[in-house]
């Protein structure tokens, strides 16, 4: 099977980077697509425009800002063998797609379609389905944050997503960090998972457990708590912190009394003193201090001191945001900031729900924080 990535040298919206890469997890948006396609026993083969193909036989495109799990590849890959047409891949509009996976503008009402299609002849090209199986999964909220009072984190393996902006990629990585959660409940009859599984019960936490994962080096207090997480080497956590759900990078310090939770942690992130840090992503080396911080993205070597950050639209009305192809709604009632690569932003400061921080920009505390004394 020959697959074509189409490479124009896009860049990742306001932070700046080649799209390719942009981190999921601890790895780059064009290893793994490459990485996925060789596991399905294809041939990857950049190009920069369609026009280029010659190959006579079928084959595979898709854009190099696609983000695609390998399930939903293997899922495309029958597709394309058991149905005789030309197919552009989609999804059904779903409660985990609806949380995880932001929308583009050739998206429609009821589905997510992608810029990957597969070709086998000269017939028009049809939409074809990617069959989703959904893991159910809530929290509960009080009425002031959302609406209906429940908030849904229902959890997939099989989906894609194009990173047209920095809360695309963010959603991205949290609904990847979950898939370690998917393989164990997968392996739990529907019965069981139903009446037990739900979030916050004791057989959850009791099931978080088996997934930890700890790296070498590691100096961890005895009273912290650690739960369906991954920890790289050399990582520092102090007494009486939780790390839940979670993926934190090599040489990662966080501090005494800190909770991190459904979070991607890059290289040399620093977490001081009781903070909350819950569904955030960070590039390495990020400063957090006195959050908390929820729902956002934290570029490289970027600081945040004291800052009051938002993520919600006291209207309860859904997020707008900025993407490369406009301002778009999120459809997220909850979403955060992205503050940009080595932007520092001062105590005091107010950042509104689903506004990028520019790249080096260094917002200084406001006016009425007293920089000054007058002495005689």
């Amino acid at each position: 099977m020959r697959f074509y990535r189409q490479v124009k040298q896009a860049k990742l919206h306001s932070f700046g980077e080649d799209i390719g890469e942009s981190p999921i997890l601890r790895q780059s948006l064009s290893d793994l697509q490459r990485e996925y396609v060789l596991a399905v026993g294809g041939t990857l083969v950049d190009i920069k425009s369609i026009h280029e193909i010659k190959y006579k036989g079928n084959y595979f495109v898709f854009k190099e800002d696609l983000f695609f799990t390998l399930p939903f590849l293997k899922a495309s890959v029958k597709l394309a063998k058991t149905e005789n047409k030309n197919i552009q891949f989609c999804v059904e509009s779903n409660t985990f797609n609806q949380r995880y996976i932001l929308p583009t503008l050739i998206d429609t009402d009821e589905y997510h379609v992608y810029q990957f299609q597969f070709y086998n002849g000269n017939a028009p090209v049809e939409l074809g389905v990617i069959n989703q199986k959904i893991y159910e999964a809530s929290v509960d909220f009080p009425e002031q944050i959302v609406k209906n009072k429940t908030f849904s984190m229902d959890q997939c393996d099989t989906f894609a997503s194009h990173i047209i902006s920095p809360f695309h990629l963010l959603q991205v990585n949290i609904a990847m960090n979950l898939l370690r959660t998917v393989k164990f409940q997968s392996r739990i009859p529907e019965i069981l998972r139903k009446k037990f599984g739900h979030l916050n019960s004791r057989w959850f936490y009791r099931g978080l457990k088996r997934l930890n994962k700890i790296g070498k080096n590691c100096n961890i207090h005895h009273t912290a708590l650690i739960e369906g997480s991954v920890i790289g080497d050399n990582v520092t956590i102090g007494a009486y912190s939780v790390i839940r759900v979670s993926n934190v990078s090599s040489n990662c310090s966080i501090a005494e009394n800190v909770t991190v939770i459904n979070s991607v942690l890059g290289t040399g992130t620093f977490i001081a003193n009781s903070n909350f840090i819950g569904n955030c992503l960070t590039y390495n080396e990020v400063f957090l201090i006195h959050g908390p911080y929820h729902a956002s993205i934290f570029g490289e070597n970027s600081a945040c001191f004291a800052v009051i950050n938002c993520d919600i639209r006291l209207d309860q009305e859904t997020i707008k945001i900025p993407t490369s192809q406009g301002i778009l709604d999120s459809n997220q009632p909850l979403l955060g900031i992205a503050y940009g690569h080595r932007s520092k932003t001062g105590g005091g400061n107010i950042i509104a729900a689903g506004r990028i921080v520019p790249n080096d920009l260094h917002i200084t505390p406001p006016d009425n924080i007293i920089l000054n004394f007058n002495t005689l």
